[in-house]
């Protein structure tokens, strides 16, 4: 194993100001011994429309945890995109991420009959294909960098894994044969949380300008105009302190149960239904007292969950998690929609009254990640957005590589 290509990722240098994906200097190519995994649900749409996206937006969850669990620690980039996630990963860990991923497919099947579609496409076939992943490391807070992406070619690995002449090369099925993995760390145990404004906006941005300079130069006014409508990050943050609570039903907690009991039997299942109870009763104590122990400060746990939390990111599309008003989206809406006409971009965008919340966690002290997207549909029905304005100005869709 090539030792520094497997630490790629992690020694990489880490940008401060989000404003800096617009810079194409301060990203790195993947390694030609790297992969990217794919996971995305089958016909999430009518998943969505029977009220199952907290479900749908678990499986791509359950991905990214499965991966981490690989190397334990947050050490791989990945995207979360609501009804599936992306992970790149070292060839190193190939044989492990295939199992998880079977496992992970296999678990959305028998759990809650979805059709979770997975794939590993080489990055070597991805520059092969014209596109190339290039990484970046973003520090959202003191103990949470994120991944940025841009060259396309997560974008290809995506479409591969979709596309019926490409997926047989890239995509893995079941066989009938048993497989494994490990979902420890993935918690689903806060209630939705309401928007402090009114609404909690899911939002997604794809610049088409004609250049890379130009499309760099509309991702820093689109960043600014959202600051301009929204406020400041603290503003529109769609996770605030006051308005988290534990959840206590039975539906809210079966599906952290129901996913880390998987396939273990009948009793790991019953003990696990005990713990997640206790635990949850005892992390409320505890934040409520504001209880401090050698390792955890349960008082500051709320704090450094929103402040870990991946309210906004890139990969080759902005993709931003906003607390507002109605007024301000229309706001928002009117400035894309000018410059939607004019040909610079593409957005999808999908509100709804409350976000949901899935933790991946090593480490209630700092090692902990929080994925937020709006309810009811979130990026899934934003993203189904933006290709239809795609579809839409087709005229004027850009080429990957300007």
């Amino acid at each position: 194993m090539n030792s520094s290509s497997s630490s790629f990722y992690v020694d990489l240098p880490v940008m401060r100001d989000f404003l800096d994906i617009s810079q194409p200097s301060l990203y790195s190519p993947l390694p030609d011994d790297w992969y990217v995994a794919v996971s995305d649900v089958r016909n999430s749409t009518d998943a969505i429309d029977k009220g199952m996206y907290k479900e749908v937006n678990l499986m791509g969850a359950s991905t990214i945890m499965a991966m981490l669990n690989l190397t334990g620690s947050f050490s791989l980039p990945f995207v979360f995109g609501g009804d599936g996630a992306t992970v790149c990963l070292h060839e190193s860990l190939l044989a492990k991420a295939k199992e998880a991923l079977l496992a992970t497919k296999r678990m959305a099947s028998e759990i809650y009959r979805l059709d979770l579609r997975i794939g590993i496409v080489p990055v070597s076939e991805i520059r092969k294909a014209g596109f190339d992943v290039l990484v970046a490391r973003y520090r959202v807070s003191d103990n949470f960098v994120q991944a940025v992406f841009t060259g396309w070619g997560l974008h290809y690995a995506e479409e591969s894994v979709k596309d019926p002449d490409r997926a047989e090369q890239f995509t893995l099925q079941l066989d009938g044969s048993s497989h494994e993995a490990d979902f420890s760390g993935l918690e689903c145990r806060w209630q939705n949380v309401p928007s402090a404004h009114g609404e909690i906006v899911s939002l997604i941005v794809q610049s088409i300008a004609p250049s890379p300079e130009k499309r760099n130069s509309v991702y820093r006014t689109v960043i600014s105009k959202i600051s301009e409508i929204y406020g400041s990050d603290t503003m529109c943050h769609p996770v605030q302190e006051s308005l988290l609570s534990y959840a206590f039903t039975e539906r809210k907690l079966s599906a952290e149960s129901n996913v880390r009991s998987f396939g273990l039997g009948t009793m790991h299942r019953i003990a696990y239904w005990f713990k997640i109870r206790f635990n949850v009763l005892l992390g409320a104590v505890l934040m409520s007292i504001g209880y401090r122990s050698a390792y955890i400060d349960w008082g500051a746990y709320k704090r450094q969950l929103i402040a870990n939390t991946d309210f906004k990111k890139f990969d080759d599309k902005l993709r931003q998690t906003l607390s507002g008003t109605k007024e301000q989206r229309e706001r928002l809406m009117q400035y894309l929609e000018g410059e939607f006409q004019t040909g610079s971009l593409v957005y999808g965008l999908h509100s709804a009254p409350t976000a949901l919340i899935t933790c991946l966690i090593f480490s209630y002290n700092g090692a902990h990640i929080h994925l937020v997207d709006s309810d009811n549909g979130g990026y899934a029905r934003a993203a189904m957005e933006l290709k239809g304005r795609l579809k839409a100005g087709s005229g004027k869709k850009m080429k990957p590589h300007g």
